[in-house]
């Protein structure tokens, strides 16, 4: 099966065809391999420097728009 691949961030309102709940460690990377709420395998490829944030969307390969969900933080003792 081919890998899913995100290279830019969409614009479009409405709502999302699938969600990608990721920490902030991992929003913040440009290069990033994930699995969507669903399992499927995405590839994330996005300019040196961008940080995700909740609710952010992006446009993938296949064009299914891809939310961004801020994962909670586990709680440290």
């Amino acid at each position: 099966m081919a890998r899913l691949t995100v290279t830019s961030i969409s614009h479009v309102p409405g709502r999302a065809d699938s969600r990608l709940v990721l920490p902030f460690e991992l929003r913040q990377r440009s290069r990033l391999l994930a699995r969507l709420e669903d399992g499927e395998e995405i590839g994330l490829t996005l300019p040196r420097g961008t940080v995700l944030r909740g609710g952010d969307r992006l446009q993938a390969s296949d064009g299914r728009i891809v939310e961004v969900v801020a994962a909670r933080p586990l709680k440290q003792i």
